[in-house]
């Protein structure tokens, strides 16, 4: 009897003892588990530095520099796992890659920053998408295009007056991004624009410096179009994407009685600029004229803007 006294008692109080060592476990657990967040979020963007490989870089779209973010915290030691995205204060002008980076047990990501425009770019660094870095960093860029070009411009090269080229006839869209796209025809310039009236001339070296950032496609909402070896007639949305209309009826309830005059023939030759959506199933499907009104721009169709 004493005996199995003894044996309850001790295990009372070893029982007590697992109780104790339990609750101290729990009590460090719920301190250590918000101090661990607060730890992965601990940046200081006031902290957070960057360097350049170069401070020159040439503007031909090719040349760059490689700029290192560091990010640090309020005790400057190095801050992993942080989501950076690099801005430049000229914007769409300077072309960024990646688009954000991840640091790395250093607490470091790297870009790659160039440009097709002359000029001084400020970068800076977003951590976590909602924390810009005091510090800044600045290139300059030299030997672009000099031309001060607004973004929207219609240019092409001065006439060479030989009958049998046609370089010189291509007009291109200079947009904000530095690129340069090309009408592939009058056919499409005129669901564009009116007239030549507004064609800039710029020199032939002025022009090479500007990349060719691909073809203009029909304006979304301006035409019916088909392909020459295709009996399929097509509506354009954005960016060349052609959604086939299944019916006259169809066709003419978007485009009324004369819906046939509005059919252009597109060549197969340029079937690469254009992609297929879905079918119009319904007059709804697909408003004329909000979508015409909506892509006024080739940079609102390409979608450069918004």
């Amino acid at each position: 009897m004493c005996y199995n006294l003894l044996y309850m008692k001790d295990m009372q109080i070893k029982m007590k003892t697992i109780k104790n060592a339990l609750k101290y476990f729990l009590a460090v657990l719920v301190i250590l588990t918000p101090l661990q967040a607060i730890y992965a979020v601990d940046f200081d963007p006031a902290g957070t530095t960057m360097k350049t490989s170069k401070e020159t870089v040439k503007a031909d779209g090719i040349d760059q520099a490689r700029i290192t973010v560091r990010v640090r915290n309020v005790n400057r030691i190095a801050v992993g796992g942080v989501n950076v995205k690099l801005v430049s204060s000229r914007g769409l002008l300077d072309e960024i890659s990646p688009a954000s980076g991840i640091t790395n047990s250093f607490g470091e990501t790297s870009f790659y920053v160039k440009s097709l425009k002359n000029g001084t770019a400020s970068f800076n660094a977003i951590l976590a998408e909602d924390y810009p870095s005091t510090n800044t960093i600045n290139i300059n860029f030299i030997q672009g295009l000099e031309l001060n070009l607004p973004a929207g411009s219609l240019i092409k090269i001065p006439s060479d007056n030989d009958p049998y080229t046609f370089s010189d006839t291509a007009v291109y869209y200079y947009a904000s991004d530095g690129k340069r796209y090309v009408f592939p025809n009058e056919k499409v310039y005129f669901t564009w624009y009116p007239t030549f009236a507004d064609v800039n001339v710029i020199s032939l070296e002025d022009m090479t410096k500007i990349p060719i950032g691909g073809n203009v496609t029909y304006r979304p909402g301006a035409k019916l179009v088909k392909f020459q070896t295709d009996n399929k007639v097509y509506a354009v949305y954005q960016n060349g994407e052609l959604r086939w209309v299944p019916t006259e009826q169809m066709a003419q309830d978007l485009y009324g009685a004369n819906w046939a005059s509005k059919v252009d023939d597109i060549s197969e030759a340029f079937y690469v600029n254009y992609r297929f959506g879905s079918v119009i199933e319904h007059r709804l499907d697909f408003a004329v004229d909000t979508i015409y009104n909506k892509f006024s721009t080739i940079e609102k169709d390409k979608g450069i803007v918004n």
